[in-house]
């Protein structure tokens, strides 16, 4: 298989001088020989993936037919179990209704330029309230969902951001009340309310949820579906849009599930970055993380922060939220950071995160459909030259329409390099949360392995002794190892 689709790629390689073969040319490779190329390339992992958005319309109104649900035909989105009436008509009716099916898929999802008027960055933003109702109680079946895509695309790692016990660990925060930014005392109240029994309730979450994605994919069966291969670990998602003692009580639970479940891995704020409260509340939350982690120390995080344009923030707006995210809060990725160039500093600021080793995870697709920004607007390019680590990921794919591997035929296709790509799957891996040492010394530049490992990187299997000891005792190393088998296949099977 993997064959096929490099000699379906490869038409663009030529020899280097010495007889070796050279990386191949992207650039020179048709629509679908990059298609083909990029889905049979192994792209390490995806760390920016909100689960709830990505899954297709399509398998979203199929579980409504199955759950029951009506949908609202003036609002185009689902509502509970319900009876038929005015405005409702069971979600069934798409089965012969395409008009209505047409619509909902439209409603749901960024394939429809300018959809009721919209602009993309509320149609996109707006169809998570629409379609809520189809994901309760599907929390597995998304997780195999989006496991299974990105294995059939020759990819493994996963950290996929959910939110556990969200609407309980809210309610403590708002029963708790806020208590003036002393941030101390908010901690202290929350415990005082039982906020951490919360997380024996996540974790038996987290087990149904991944025992109904390993029931759905046939794991350890002969009939297991490639997503059971997928190593998955979770990121907390937590409201930027909340009032600050729900928020607060949210990144509190979180911080103590990282401690008390090596599956979740960090931290995460989202909605949309220009909304009125997380722009009001943006400084508060940075010191937020910055308390309860430690500065990261305790608990890593993976932050949003510069998915802005000034279309959705004012100049002034536009120059400290990656600053603060990175220097404050102490985060150890960005997500998005579409606005860094405008930042104060931007150039000082963007070789301390390349210094610091801080990631930023690009989403082409959604940066274009949601801020308008593509091609050289983007700051991919101006990234990657400022040694800044990059890796490429879908964001919500369900509502994009897109999946991974078109990430990485879109990046190629404006500009980068087989090198950028190959660097980007290793970046997935590398700039993880993963627990354990790595296999490289130098993380995002891959030219020096570990010395327990050097000479054996791609081989099948490590030789016992200080590699063997590594891979068998790091999560990380071991997923890079395996990483490093595919790609070392992958580029074999070009010569």
């Amino acid at each position: 298989m993997i064959r096929k689709f490099w000699a379906a790629a490869a038409m663009g390689l030529a020899l280097a001088a010495h007889g070796a073969q050279a990386a191949p040319d992207v650039a020179r490779m048709t629509g679908g020989e990059l298609i083909a190329f990029t889905r049979a390339m192994p792209k390490g992992g995806e760390l920016h993936n909100h689960v709830s958005g990505a899954i297709f319309a399509e398998t979203l109104l199929a579980w409504a037919v199955e759950d029951g649900l009506c949908i609202n035909v003036k609002t185009l989105s689902f509502t509970p179990p319900c009876q038929p009436g005015e405005d409702l008509k069971p979600a069934s009716a798409i089965k012969t209704d395409e008009i209505l099916r047409a619509a909902m898929i439209d409603s749901f999802s960024v394939r429809h330029p300018d959809f009721l008027d919209r602009s993309g960055h509320d149609q996109f933003f707006g169809a998570f309230g629409r379609f809520g109702g189809a994901g309760a109680r599907r929390d597995g079946d998304m997780l195999a969902n989006v496991a299974d895509n990105l294995a059939r695309q020759n990819t493994f790692y996963l950290e996929a951001m959910v939110t556990p016990q969200g609407f309980a660990s809210r309610a403590k925060g708002a029963q708790v009340g806020w208590k003036g930014g002393d941030l101390a005392a908010q901690k202290a109240a929350n415990s005082a309310a039982g906020l951490e029994a919360l997380v024996a309730a996540a974790i038996a979450e987290t087990d149904a949820m991944e025992t109904r994605a390993r029931s759905l994919m046939k794991c350890d069966t002969p009939a297991a579906l490639p997503g059971c291969q997928v190593t998955v670990r979770y990121l907390v998602q937590t409201s930027r849009v909340a009032p600050p003692e729900q928020t607060f009580a949210q990144l509190q639970l979180g911080v103590a599930l990282v401690a008390a479940d090596k599956r979740w891995v960090g931290l995460q704020m989202v909605a949309p970055e220009d909304h009125p409260l997380a722009i009001t509340h943006y400084s508060l939350h940075m010191r937020m993380v910055d308390f309860l982690t430690d500065h990261g120390r305790t608990a890593k995080a993976a932050l949003h922060a510069g998915e802005l344009t000034m279309a959705y923030a004012t100049p002034e707006e536009l120059r400290y939220h990656i600053a603060e995210a990175v220097r404050v809060a102490g985060a150890r990725r960005i997500g998005h950071g579409v606005d860094l160039p405008l930042e104060t500093d931007a150039e000082g600021l963007a070789a301390e995160m390349a210094a610091k080793g801080i990631l930023v995870e690009v989403n082409l697709s959604s940066n274009d459909a949601i801020l308008g920004v593509s091609g050289k607007a983007h700051p991919f390019a101006w990234l990657r030259r400022r040694g800044v680590p990059v890796s490429l990921s879908t964001d919500d794919a369900g509502i994009l329409r897109i999946d991974l591997s078109h990430e990485y035929a879109r990046a190629a296709g404006e500009g980068a390099s087989y090198a950028d790509l190959k660097t980007s799957a290793r970046n997935a891996i590398a700039f993880s949360f993963l627990a354990g040492e790595g296999l490289w010394s130098d993380p995002g530049a891959y030219r020096r392995p570990s010395k327990a490992c050097a000479g054996q990187i791609g081989k099948a299997e490590p030789k016992p002794g200080a590699c063997a000891n590594l891979v068998a005792s790091s999560d990380k190393a071991r997923e890079q190892w395996r990483h490093e088998r595919l790609l070392a296949a992958f580029e074999a099977a070009a010569r």
